[in-house]
């Protein structure tokens, strides 16, 4: 959903968007955003109520993961059109206070990819059905969470001197 900075007045731009998308086996469902944007100076400040569904695999044992996050996010943009170039010792031309801005189009910016990148920051790096989640065995490949591992326990002769130390 494009926004141009034009339609944003004095008395702000109000935002009430839902989408959803997917990245590999990982489902998000943007289930509501409302908010506005206003201008501050420069730039612009999105603010608002983001409710995300999210649901993936877990990362031990494959078992549906779901959960649902509720954010109060505040975004600044900043339409450069693009970034500025490197200084000649190698830092980018941002000043500090730009650094944490999004840099977006001279004239427009996505609703949609900003609140994508936002739930994608959100979700766990680790996600996991449960905190105790035993996983899979990769010998037998045995749910450990419901089942017992079948495998035979394999000695390495080489060794056996250490196992004599117990």
């Amino acid at each position: 959903m494009i926004i141009y900075y034009e339609q944003v007045h004095e008395e702000g731009y109000s935002i009430d968007t839902s989408f959803s998308f997917a990245e590999g086996d990982d489902k998000f469902d943007i289930t509501s955003f409302s908010g506005r944007v206003d201008k501050a100076g420069d730039a612009y400040v999105v603010t608002g109520k983001l409710n995300l569904h999210f649901s993936c695999p877990c990362d031990r044992c494959l078992e549906p993961v779901k959960m649902d996050i509720n954010e109060d996010l505040v975004l600044t943009l900043s339409p450069l059109g693009e970034y500025p170039p490197m200084n000649s010792d190698g830092e980018d031309g941002l000043s500090d206070e730009e650094a944490g801005m999004y840099v977006t189009p001279k004239d427009s910016f996505d609703i949609h990819e900003l609140l994508r990148e936002e739930a994608l920051l959100l979700v766990p790096e680790k996600r996991l059905c449960r905190q105790d989640c035993k996983g899979i065995c990769q010998g037998c490949g045995a749910a450990l969470n419901y089942e017992k591992c079948t495998c035979k326990k394999v000695t390495d002769e080489r060794w056996a001197a250490l196992d004599k130390l117990k």
